[in-house]
């Protein structure tokens, strides 16, 4: 027994020798996991023969894949879409081996691949505080100063050891196993490589996480892209998996860091919540948020309260961090089913702030989420519930692409034109991106790709048993050009540039295929010359092309119809075929208004809010230290922070050398090339006399980023009459969510509960009623009252009508149809807010805050990360901001409270689904209507939290006939609908 011990073991250890001579380093843990796969591999005798010495060869084993031919290559714009029938092989149990193989023959054709991580440098600087050495628990050596100390003063002569130094941290990388992690792997692999390298980490760990089995499971070795490839081999099924339990360290030296772009389903469970809230009780936490943070709204993060963290004490356990911003209904849950999770982003400054409260920076704080497990836990519940199938959306192809254009980022809507040209696929994308890379305003990052496939132009059309994710632009397959994305698209970008892009393709085609064919057209005249499988492979590019050209019309149109025959099967027509019949049918026009209308453009804006690159202090010098590290790689000496110190305080050199031992023209040299730094990192001339101001500016200007477009909407004219004009926008139809959700920033009962609102077209004043169009309106004949003809405290023809009461805006609206012959009303609650939103779901329609850039409100309050801007006090002129919403109105935050036809009531239990106004009876006669009425928008003296698109005047419940210098209204134009 002994003997076969002994042999086993060396047999073993033959083993373990046999991989490190042929350079595979495997560790004991990657030994066991392969010696216990072993046990299920079969032998397979047909591989094997005994030769005439009694010694066992090995036969040629056939591959699973055919080697690629550059003689007759082979291309597939979808990687994953099964191409033409292969022979049968002979060989059973080979032919069972390569089934999957067969399904893709060919290869996609290579396309330049540029680093995915631009800024390694500066992402490897940012985890330099993680840097720090303990002493080791295992590891000793000797200290021969200490040995020989202890010899000479005890005659003993033992060695003295001490721990040997070593990185503080191991850490776990977590990959997120989803089909939107395809869009993600090369920057996972370049990220894994940078935390392996970087040296921050005693050690490094990948694990693949996986639920597909109804648990979180964990697999090793995540690496060489393999994330979608492994998990459909018989490899992948017989790996031991391993509990999340496995990762718990109790010394908490540990750090798992979840990789993860927080859309798939896993996040719409609690089991993932779960996980994080085991891991953060014991060790250092973090998720690695994939998407920038403008674009954290469309994830999982959205559940999470925003907040922020910090920690005086390095290597903390995540629940043990400074939280702050949680809400006090929270706080005093004392972290009972809560939890909170650092959010990094791979961007140098957010891996910074994240890596110094790691290290226990004291002053700094990291953006962070805090989860409600019980508000996840009934989500996840609810849905589970509902099995009934949900629509994937309603929006129309022009309300997609609107949608897009007043959300996405500049980079993404060029790539979006691009790639209206193409079929698309992930290889055609990064081709696009390399031959094109002189035409965007900034580098495209993998953010901006998922930014597209994720934006609601493309819709998803692969299957669960596809490796990868599969998209195609909504109505592809319609014959309507106003219901296809792709038409829209290609309608906004030139002529010359869409034909370029399918000339670059088609070039790339053709030399992948050895042909000379150099543009689009060529590559149409030499399909009939291809071989079954490369024009299976070429055919989506090829119907897609011919769709572009026919979209362009003129000669492009004549040139698709000559070729059109060349993506089309073989057609056998019988050879006898029915006689005709005439059928009747009816055709219908729908005719919304007879009122002219006239196309206007106008300007969006956008706030983003720039969390990461947040103040993390409260010191100007800490600032500047944090800026200029970032920007140089370099911390300020103690020179140059004496120089900064003394003029922050405004003192001169005399005075900022007494108080230290430096002599005045030493002190002027440093401030000389430290002014000329500053002027680099900030982009502006600094000097002593401007520093103040220079920082007071980026300090405000890091913090929200306004993204402008423009955009365009129908309207019709109003003529009132002496020059005086009312414009009003045409809105169109839609469904909406109504009210706030319960975890917005300042969200009252009153806006609960949320609930969909389906809203017919009308029309909308383009601005609150002026005083001039309040005028010329109240000299018209008396309907019910009399109207003062100047009531507004704040005098200006531009600027809102205000000081008017409930029935003094019904009275204007009673006069103007009289005038006009058309039906002007208030806008019911419904149509203000589903007008207001324009389809946003965020608390303002410029986003997650408000500026007073932007709007006109007590900008002394924020909301949210906004910043304190002007409070002008008084009302402002209709448009003087020159920004409108995705709908084309302006105003509609801020400047004048606006009055709505609805009664007031307390929340939205039992409110009409149909955009109507909700009214407690059924007195039809409007302008006697008693009680309270609603108030929407918030006023110039309103703080920022009024002024939200949800937002209802609960205060006083205005009374109807009650007035102010802050009460105004819009009117509305409804066709098809009485009241």
């Amino acid at each position: 027994m002994e003997t076969s011990q002994q042999q086993r073991g060396s047999t073993v250890g033959q083993f373990a020798k046999t991989l490190a001579d042929a350079k595979l380093e495997f560790d004991a843990i990657d030994l066991v996991d392969i010696l216990w796969l072993a046990q299920f591999i079969e032998p397979a005798k047909s591989l094997q023969a005994e030769d005439t010495q009694g010694q066992t060869t090995v036969k040629q084993i056939p591959k699973h894949t055919e080697k690629i031919d550059n003689d007759k290559p082979t291309i597939k714009l979808y990687p994953n879409e099964p191409s033409s029938p292969q022979k049968a092989e002979t060989n059973a149990p080979e032919q069972k081996l390569e089934q999957k193989a067969e399904k893709q023959s060919g290869t996609p054709f290579s396309v330049p691949a540029a680093p995915a991580l631009r800024n390694q440098l500066d992402l490897a600087r940012s985890l330099r505080p993680l840097m720090r050495k303990v002493p080791s628990r295992t590891r000793f050596e000797l200290d021969e100063d200490a040995t020989v100390a202890q010899i000479a003063e005890t005659g003993v002569w033992l060695p003295v050891v001490r721990p040997v130094p070593e990185r503080w941290l191991q850490l776990d990388l977590v990959v997120e196993e989803s089909k939107t992690t395809v869009i993600w792997e090369r920057a996972i692999m370049e990220l894994n490589h940078l935390v392996e390298y970087q040296g921050a980490f005693r050690y490094v760990r990948t694990w693949r996480m996986s639920a597909q089995t109804g648990k979180v499971q964990l697999f090793s070795r995540w690496r060489d892209g393999s994330i979608h490839s492994v998990a459909k081999t018989e490899l992948a099924i017989n790996q031991r998996s391993h509990t999340p339990a496995e990762l718990i360290d109790p010394t908490g030296r540990r750090l798992i860091l979840l990789v993860t772009d927080c859309t798939s389903a896993l996040w719409r469970q609690s089991l993932i919540y779960e996980t994080l809230l085991a891991w953060s009780k014991v060790q250092p936490v973090a998720i690695f948020q994939m998407f920038p943070e403008r674009l954290w709204s469309r994830t999982a993060l959205r559940d999470g309260h925003i907040v922020k963290l910090g920690s005086l004490v390095p290597g903390l356990l995540s629940n043990q961090l400074v939280i702050e911003g949680l809400p006090q209904r929270l706080e005093q849950r004392n972290h009972q089913d809560l939890v909170t999770v650092p959010i990094i982003t791979l961007d140098a400054a957010s891996m910074l702030l994240w890596a110094r409260v790691a290290s226990g920076f004291g002053d700094y704080r990291t953006p962070a989420r805090t989860f409600d497990l019980s508000f996840i836990r009934r989500q996840a519940e609810k849905g589970r519930l509902d099995s009934s199938p949900r629509s994937t959306s309603e929006r129309t192809a022009q309300e997609r692409v609107a949608l897009f254009r007043s959300t996405a980022s500049k980079t993404a809507q060029q790539l979006a034109d691009l790639m209206a040209a193409t079929p698309v696929s992930l290889p055609v994308i990064d081709l696009l991106r390399d031959a094109f890379h002189g035409d965007f305003q900034e580098e495209v990052q993998q953010s901006h790709v998922a930014e597209v496939l994720l934006s609601g132009l493309l819709r998803r059309c692969d299957t669960e048993e596809d490796d990868l994710c599969r998209y195609e632009f909504w109505g592809d397959n319609s014959r309507n050009g106003d219901e296809r994305v792709r038409d829209i698209l290609l309608g906004d970008t030139s002529v010359l540039k869409t034909i370029e892009v399918l000339n670059v393709l088609s070039a790339s085609i053709c030399q992948k295929l050895g042909s000379p064919s150099k543009t689009f057209e060529a590559l149409l005249g030499d399909i009939h010359t291809l071989e079954s499988n490369q024009w299976n492979a070429v055919l989506p590019f090829a119907r897609v092309g011919l769709d572009v050209l026919r979209r362009l019309g003129g000669e492009y149109a004549a040139l698709a119809q000559q070729y059109s025959s060349v993506t089309e099967p073989e057609v056998r027509l019988p050879k006898i075929l029915p006689p005709l019949e005439e059928l009747p049918f009816e055709v219908a026009t729908i005719i919304i208004s007879d009122e002219p209308e006239t196309t206007f453009e106008f300007e969006v804006a956008l706030i983003e809010v720039n969390q990461s690159a947040q103040i993390s202090t409260d010191s100007p010098l800490e600032m500047l230290n944090e800026e200029i590290f970032t920007k140089t790689g370099k911390h300020l000496n103690d020179a140059e922070q004496l120089v900064l110190q003394g003029t922050l305080a405004n003192q001169t050199y005399e005075q900022i050398a007494a108080s230290a031992d430096y002599s005045v023209p030493d002190l002027k040299n440093v401030a000389i090339k430290l002014w000329e730094v500053l002027s680099e990192v900030f982009g502006e001339k600094v000097t002593k006399r401007n520093l103040q101001s220079v920082l007071g500016r980026w300090a405000a200007s890091r913090q929200l980023t306004i993204h402008r477009h423009l955009s365009q909407a129908q309207c019709f004219i109003e003529d009132l009459g002496n020059g005086v004009q009312l414009e009003m926008v045409a809105i169109p139809e839609g469904s909406f969510l109504m009210g706030s959700p319960e975890d917005e920033l300042e969200h009252h009962e009153s806006e609960s509960p949320q609930h969909t609102v389906t809203i017919s077209p009308f029309y909308m004043g383009k601005y609150p009623v002026t005083q001039a169009q309040w005028q010329a309106v109240a000299a018209l004949p008396q309907v019910n009252r009399e109207l003062k003809r100047d009531p507004s405290y704040f005098k200006g023809a531009n600027r809102p009508v205000e000081q008017v009461s409930w029935y003094d805006a019904v009275e204007f609206c009673d006069r103007l149809s009289q005038y006009t012959g058309k039906s002007y009303r208030l806008p019911s609650e419904a149509e203000w807010e589903y007008a207001c939103r324009a389809r946003t779901t965020t608390p303002f329609h410029f986003g997650e805050t408000i500026t007073s850039e932007l709007a006109n409100y007590d900008a002394n309050s924020t909301y949210g990360n906004g910043v304190k801007g002007t409070y002008r006090g008084e009302t402002t002129e209709v448009g003087s901001f020159g920004v409108a919403n995705a709908f084309g109105l302006y105003d509609i935050h801020g400047n004048v409270w606006e009055w709505c036809l609805d009664d007031w009531h307390d929340n939205y239990e039992g409110a009409p689904t149909d955009g109507s106004p909700w009214f407690n009876d059924d007195n039809d006669n409007i302008s006697q209507r008693q009680g309270r009425a609603v108030l929407r928008g918030g006023s110039w003296v309103s703080n920022p939290t009024s002024c939200r698109s949800a937002s209802r005047y609960y205060f006083n419940r205005a009374g109807r006939d009650y007035f102010n210098l802050y009460f105004g209204f819009r009117v509305v134009c409804a066709f098809g609908r009485t009241l």
